[in-house]
């Protein structure tokens, strides 16, 4: 069964240029480390950290885009029980979504709490909330996709009723 189309709006589309250029600085810093190191024998180390950081970024903003379209990985076994079952499946799938989501929420803000007053080693003027910041923000709008999607599962299983 083909996943329905995600929803478009100037927030997605915002969304995904911010993963896209933070895809584009993490080749751009990537090549710049390896151009610095091989060629120059100047590695820089914050180079390197900052590369893994914008990462976790993207991994969690294109977690957050993979909902919107309702794309993000999922038991495909669930799929098999017909097109019939599917009115209910769907949104206790999304119900289950939206729980997990939530603990990666709740669990992001403790740990970026808990790390707001760290510096990072190669950069000590940066705090390392920063990076931790990923976890509750990408999944704050992953989130926020997640129950758009309950949302409308559970309308479509009224219309059908």
């Amino acid at each position: 069964m083909q996943p329905a189309p995600g929803p478009q709006g100037p927030g997605l589309r915002i969304l995904t240029i911010v993963a896209s250029l933070m895809v584009a600085a993490t080749v751009t810093l990537t090549l710049l480390q390896v151009v610095l190191r091989y060629f120059f024998n100047n590695p820089q180390s914050w180079a390197e950290e900052v590369g893994r950081y914008l990462f976790v970024w993207i991994t969690f903003l294109g977690a957050a885009i993979a909902y919107a379209h309702n794309s993000h990985i999922r038991v495909d076994l669930i799929d098999q029980f017909g097109h019939k079952w599917m009115p209910i499946v769907n949104p206790a799938r999304h119900f289950f979504e939206a729980i997990s989501v939530g603990v990666l929420v709740y669990s992001g803000i403790i740990v970026a709490w808990r790390h707001r007053n760290n510096m990072f080693y190669t950069m000590p003027d940066v705090p390392q909330v920063v990076f931790y910041l990923a976890v509750p923000i990408g999944s704050a709008l992953g989130l926020f996709y997640v129950l758009r999607w309950l949302v409308r599962s559970l309308k479509r299983v009224s219309r059908e009723a």
